[in-house]
């Protein structure tokens, strides 16, 4: 899913169909200033409404191996930003480990210890840049409607951006329930 998938589901609910024929969103006339201005909000309230979706909702996962040997894990040698650690394993032996977790950091056994965590998503800053959303849950349309309601926020409309907040939790709670590829067993009368 790209921002541009979004910003286009989001321009048809705030009635934006300028922004739609700039040539940012695929259309063929320039954009004035005030227009990229618009479209860079935009692209924050993206930002914004994707990093709500991954600490709140749709957690992203990542697995790496880590070293130590002084029994410090540093956050700053993450390949991503941390949000919560889910586990952690021996890399060899494959057994949980205990740990400890400071601000910064965690402490365990030295060695190569296999670590899996969720973690915040990058910042989308151009309309062609791929957004970081679990891809089977999470839809241009859900992520639009985060935008649009975080938009009217900051635009000081703050009865419709509560309205639009309304219909972003309710698509997020049926995109929770949804399970795929549910398989009923099968039965025999008697």
């Amino acid at each position: 899913m790209t921002v541009l998938e979004v910003l286009k589901f989001a321009c048809k609910y705030l009635g934006e169909n300028e922004l739609l024929s700039t040539t940012t969103l695929g259309g063929d006339m320039e954009p004035s200033l005030q227009q990229i201005d618009k479209i860079n909000t935009l692209i924050d309230c993206v930002n914004d409404t994707v990093e709500t979706l991954a600490i709140m909702y749709f957690p992203l996962k990542y697995e790496e191996v880590l070293s130590s040997s002084n029994n410090i894990y540093s956050f700053d040698n993450f390949t991503k930003p941390v949000v919560e650690i889910l586990k952690v394993l021996d890399n060899h032996l494959k057994y949980e480990v205990d740990y400890a977790m400071f601000a910064d950091h965690f402490e365990a056994k030295s060695g190569d210890l296999r670590v899996i965590y969720t973690y915040l998503p990058s910042n989308a800053s151009d309309v062609n840049d791929t957004l970081e959303v679990v891809e089977n849950k999470v839809t241009p349309r859900m992520v639009a409607l985060g935008v649009v309601s975080r938009y009217f926020l900051i635009v000081g409309m703050y009865q419709d951006s509560s309205s639009w907040q309304e219909m972003f939790e309710r698509v997020v709670l049926v995109a929770q329930r949804r399970k795929d590829n549910v398989v009923i067993k099968k039965r025999r009368w008697l």
